[in-house]
């Protein structure tokens, strides 16, 4: 497969580096397919974000290409508008080239804003890293935004985005399974001391204990401390209501008001997030973590866990490689 990978000032060199690690390295000796890479843009020699400086082909080079990367940028938004007009341009130009004659295409986390400039994700579904995700989905709104996942892949039009950093491996790892099949993936990931590549379903990052919306000091603090102190115990709505000093109607509209979901919702999430933290920092099976984060049987987490992170406790600990020396006879995925 022949790579072509954009290139331009403050384009991130972490991005450039991954795809060329997954894609430039001969491991052919161990039975997986060489590709060719080239790096292109409008100069012949482009500063990187963090000082590295590289030269590169010239933009006519991707012509060529089966597969066109565009990496992730310093400053998405500057790129697209105005200040970069002739690069932004000949970029938008080549992708939109590269697409019409059947190149897959695919951007690395914020690169998503220049792919989106295109127009070819209009209809489909993409993501960017989960910072620039309210952004992407205002400027583009015929693009449906997933904010909860590591990448998108359309494979109808040969289109895929990734979230942000590492996500973007997981993709380049995707992408050479799609097309040299998942034993020359493995291979590779193995090579790069990885494990398998995360499935892109799964939800970009453990999410925060606190949330925006508990403010210091703010009206249900002390309820909120109280049950993370305590997620094991089997909450009622009405214990609930008595430590926030309030009657049960009113707890469940003024902190809906506040938090934008029910008490019991709210206390779900916790739990979830509870759960993640045992599952990449312990190992201790899931009937346990179960037990210790309050759900009242495994099948109950493995529920509420696929609904909120988009894959099982055991794929989870699995795919961040937190799972050694774990007893998994009681995990069951």
């Amino acid at each position: 497969m022949r790579v072509g990978i954009l290139a331009a000032d403050q384009v991130r060199a972490f991005d450039i580096a991954a795809a060329l690690e997954v894609f430039g390295s001969d491991r052919s000796a161990r039975g997986v397919p060489l590709d060719s890479c080239l790096l292109a843009a409008p100069a012949d020699r482009v500063a990187l974000a963090r000082g590295v400086s590289i030269a590169t082909a010239p933009l006519a080079a991707l012509g060529e290409a089966d597969l066109v990367i565009i990496p992730g940028l310093e400053d998405p938004l500057g790129f697209v508008g105005s200040a970069n007009a002739r690069v932004r341009d000949s970029w938008l130009e080549a992708v939109g080239a590269a697409a019409a004659r059947g190149a897959q295409v695919a951007s690395l986390c914020a690169g998503a804003f220049l792919f989106a400039a295109t127009g070819l994700l209009d209809g489909g579904e993409a993501t960017t890293h989960w910072r620039w995700c309210d952004e992407l989905a205002r400027r583009h709104p015929k693009v449906r935004v997933q904010r909860d996942v590591l990448y998108t892949h359309d494979p109808a039009r040969g289109l895929w985005t990734s979230a942000g950093v590492s996500a973007g491996i997981d993709l380049c790892l995707a992408i050479k399974g799609w097309t040299d099949g998942q034993a020359a993936a493995a291979e590779v990931a193995r090579s790069m001391v990885l494990p398998a590549a995360r499935r892109g379903g799964q939800a970009q990052y453990v999410p925060p204990r606190h949330g925006a919306n508990e403010a210091p000091g703010g009206e249900f603090e002390e309820l909120c401390r109280a049950l993370r102190a305590d997620l094991a115990h089997p909450w009622s709505l009405a214990q609930m209501a008595r430590l926030a000093h309030t009657a049960p109607r009113t707890l469940q509209r003024r902190f809906g008001a506040q938090f934008g979901l029910t008490p019991a919702r709210w206390l779900t999430e916790q739990r979830v997030v509870a759960a993640q933290e045992l599952l990449t920092g312990s190992t201790l099976g899931v009937e346990e973590i179960a037990a210790r984060v309050g759900f009242s049987s495994a099948g109950l987490l493995r529920q509420h866990f696929g609904a909120t992170v988009g894959t099982t406790p055991t794929r989870y600990r699995e795919s961040f490689g937190c799972g050694a020396g774990v007893d998994t006879s009681q995990s069951g995925g």
